[in-house]
């Protein structure tokens, strides 16, 4: 599509950046989220959630109050070419624990290709994170391809440094579990009295220096410790956890442990942790427990982890799991007078 047929021909003066006005803007950026985001079905969806939204006229101000997609949306900014969309940044609260900082998720950066290569994206982004620090936010985080450099380059060149990049996997509800191995280690349930093990073992394996657990999770006592009120509201949502371990010889450390965490009649999605002493050890054995775990609930598992752990990489294609997407997680500390 040429620049001019996307313009149109009724066109308006003003070009440039502003903040997003729901009413006016959220059809042209489900067309351009669709158009950026195209190779991935969550974009599609996105982009025709926000089409359906569009329609909803008067009730859009009390849909964004309750729709988390709306309100980052409504916090971000568009770029205007004569009066239609063709850049967009979205904006949305990191809601990482207080005593980590005040963060901001930056999202939804693209430009329509014909007005790409013109400063627009790095105008975009040098918006929202002016925004970010005048609502006193300490940190800005955001994800990108692993394979879109140009992007990476941009950011690091707007003062955001890479924290690590994470695989996406996926594997089939089809796929049939594996045999048995013939050597296994003692695996069970972690105790709640165990959790500062487990915690412990996280913050050697993923410090938040390096992501932490992965996107919009970062390696904090709140994750692990044992709470009611937390686990009610799972039971009342439909969701479960379950945390499997292989305690040391002398089970005053975990070696090893997957949580898998479970909505009712969805996906489940794990994680993996392996002391450094165990790698090539303990992944494999872990991973063949609880996919046998799951014979016959037929759901689909994902799993997010980190690109640099390529034994455990090579585990998870041979038990079926296939790549989706490899994201470079970055991150701007912001300063404030």
């Amino acid at each position: 599509m040429s620049a001019s047929a996307f313009l149109g021909e009724k066109s308006v003066a003003f070009t440039g950046v502003r903040p997003v006005n729901l009413r006016t803007d959220l059809s042209g950026i489900a067309e351009l989220i669709d158009l950026c985001f195209s190779v991935d079905e969550a974009g599609h969806a996105t982009a025709r959630e926000l089409r359906a939204l569009s329609q909803t006229g008067a009730l859009l101000s009390l849909l964004q109050r309750v729709d988390r997609l709306l309100d980052s949306l409504g916090q971000g900014f568009v770029w205007l070419e004569a009066g239609r969309v063709v850049g967009n940044v979205s904006i949305a609260p990191a809601n990482y624990p207080p005593d980590m900082g005040k963060g901001y998720v930056i999202a939804n950066v693209a430009v329509h290709p014909d007005f790409r290569r013109r400063g627009i994206a790095k105008a975009l982004v040098s918006k929202a994170l002016e925004h970010i620090q005048a609502r006193n936010g300490t940190f800005a985080i955001l994800q990108v391809e692993a394979e879109n450099h140009g992007a990476r380059e941009l950011y690091r060149a707007l003062g955001f440094y890479e924290e690590r990049t994470f695989i996406k996997w996926q594997r089939s509800a089809m796929w049939r579990a594996p045999h048995k191995l013939d050597e296994m280690p003692f695996i069970t349930l972690r105790q709640g009295h165990e959790w500062r093990a487990e915690y412990a073992l996280a913050r050697l394996v993923r410090p938040n220096r390096l992501g932490g657990l992965g996107w919009l999770r970062p390696t904090h006592p709140r994750l692990f410790r044992p709470s009611l009120w937390r686990s009610l509201g799972m039971l009342l949502s439909g969701q479960g956890i379950e945390r499997w371990i292989v305690r040391s010889p002398d089970e005053r450390s975990i070696l090893a442990a997957l949580c898998v965490r479970t909505q009712f009649g969805g996906a489940a999605h794990l994680e993996l942790l392996v002391h450094p002493s165990q790698a090539g050890k303990l992944e494999k054995p872990l991973l063949n427990y609880v996919l046998r775990r799951f014979e016959g609930q037929h759901r689909s598992l994902y799993m997010e982890h980190p690109a640099d752990d390529v034994l455990t990489s090579a585990i998870l294609e041979e038990y079926g799991f296939m790549r989706r997407h490899t994201l470079v997680h970055m991150r701007r500390d912001l300063r404030h007078a």
